[in-house]
């Protein structure tokens, strides 16, 4: 019996280890993965710098989205404005460089058909009128407040 499981442990024993052998590759098909790899790394790398460019165009539009909602966040009754023109292309021209100095350069509406470019809102007469000195030294010397009833 004893003999028996001697030679059933052996068989068991070298029948196992065909299992274990691990299966060889030629040459090719080492080179082949190699360049599979290189190819993956590279597409990778391609798919980073994408990404990346992505991010950088979101922060952007972001940015822009931020400083238009800005630009239409007049709060307040009391408006300086830096200059009125019927001519919505000569007011458009206006409010950049109202921008430029620091001013909202915000266009509404104004009474008689009139393209008011504003340089800053408040919730008080006080507070506007303030600000209307400032622009008169920085913008225009012809800067008014204007009252939304």
């Amino acid at each position: 019996m004893k003999k028996f499981a001697i030679l059933l442990l052996v068989v068991f024993t070298f029948a196992s280890c065909s299992q274990f052998d691990k299966p060889s590759m030629t040459q090719e098909q080492i080179d082949a993965l190699v360049s599979q790899k290189a190819a993956v790394e590279e597409e990778l790398a391609n798919v980073k710098q994408e990404l990346d460019l992505l991010r950088l165009k979101a922060e952007e539009c972001a940015q822009m989205l931020e400083q238009q909602t800005q630009e239409t966040k007049l709060t307040g009754k009391y408006f300086v404005i830096a200059g009125s023109f019927k001519n919505s292309k000569y007011a458009d021209d206006y409010s950049a460089t109202v921008k430029q100095k620091g001013g909202a350069g915000t266009i509404i509406q104004g009474p008689y058909n009139f393209n008011l470019v504003v340089y800053s809102a408040h919730p008080t007469l006080a507070e506007a009128a303030k600000s209307m000195y400032v622009a008169r030294t920085n913008i225009s010397e012809d800067a008014w407040v204007f009252m939304e009833k």
